[in-house]
């Protein structure tokens, strides 16, 4: 899987690289696991869920096992070919907890289209 990302996701990332430490591990980590899916998934894993509060577009949140220390959530979007996958919106749920999805869902659906009208 190529994994692509946005510029909001870029700053997000250049963040982490700048902490350092578990932030940035956890995120290398989740980024090596979307590059290594084969296709889109087919089915929820524990590292894999859908984004429940997306309504236009299917969005997926990229998660790791619990870590009393960071809590890394990547939102990502699968465009039709699977061979890529657009990381959408990065973030560290432990400080903000579930309330962020609703938003991530709103931001990452409107990157998305964003995508879309300019690969027209």
């Amino acid at each position: 899987m190529i994994v692509d990302w946005t510029d909001e996701f870029d700053r997000w990332l250049t963040n982490a690289e700048e902490q350092g430490g578990k932030l940035l591990e956890v995120a290398v980590a989740l980024l090596q696991a979307l590059n290594d899916l084969p296709a889109k998934p087919d089915e929820e894993s524990p590292t894999f869920k859908r984004v429940r509060q997306a309504r236009r577009h299917e969005l997926w949140r990229v998660a790791h096992p619990y870590d009393p220390d960071v809590a890394v959530r990547i939102i990502c979007w699968f465009p039709a070919n699977d061979q890529i996958v657009l990381a959408l919106v990065g973030f560290d749920k432990k400080s903000i907890g579930d309330v962020f999805y609703a938003s991530a869902a709103a931001r990452g659906e409107a990157i998305v289209d964003a995508w879309l009208r300019q690969k027209g």
